[in-house]
């Protein structure tokens, strides 16, 4: 938002909204951010994913969220499906990387069944898959055919 080489101009809310304050489970609605005076566009709620009209203006789509390690957590249907909606908006898709703060060794739990795939689970990936939300949008790209211009 400081950034003076940046237009910050939407923040988009996943589960948990956009600072991480809402419980669980509970539909985020669209709105204007209090602190910014920004649109906030729900992505949990009816829409999962950015749509054109949620796009316009943006030159980049920036995900800057932390991963767990976890295949059932949410931000990464979230950002897999906004590497989706920038490719078709053709911006690129930015994801700002960090470790994996349970260590990314580890790699266990069964490989989800495609036939069983939803909003907690998109991609065969394992239970515990160790990677991080850039490796983790590589590997959508690269493995899942996920089209982005995307830069970690």
């Amino acid at each position: 938002m400081e950034a003076p080489e940046v237009e910050l101009v939407a923040l988009y809310a996943p589960e948990h909204g956009i600072r991480g304050t809402v419980r669980g489970g509970d539909v985020i609605e669209d709105g204007l951010d209090a602190e910014t005076g920004l649109p906030i566009y729900s992505l949990y709620g009816e829409t999962r994913k950015p749509t054109p009209e949620m796009l316009a203006g943006v030159e980049v789509l920036l995900f800057d969220i932390q991963d767990v390690g976890a295949r059932y957590y949410t931000y990464i249907s979230t950002m897999a499906l906004g590497m989706e909606a920038a490719g078709e908006a053709g911006i690129p898709f930015v994801v700002l990387d960090r470790p994996n703060p349970i260590g990314g060794v580890a790699v266990q739990g069964n490989i989800l069944n495609p036939a069983f795939s939803s909003f907690v689970g998109m991609y065969p990936i394992p239970m515990r898959h160790g990677m991080t939300a850039g490796e983790l949008a590589r590997m959508f790209v690269g493995e899942f055919g996920v089209v982005a211009d995307l830069h970690v």
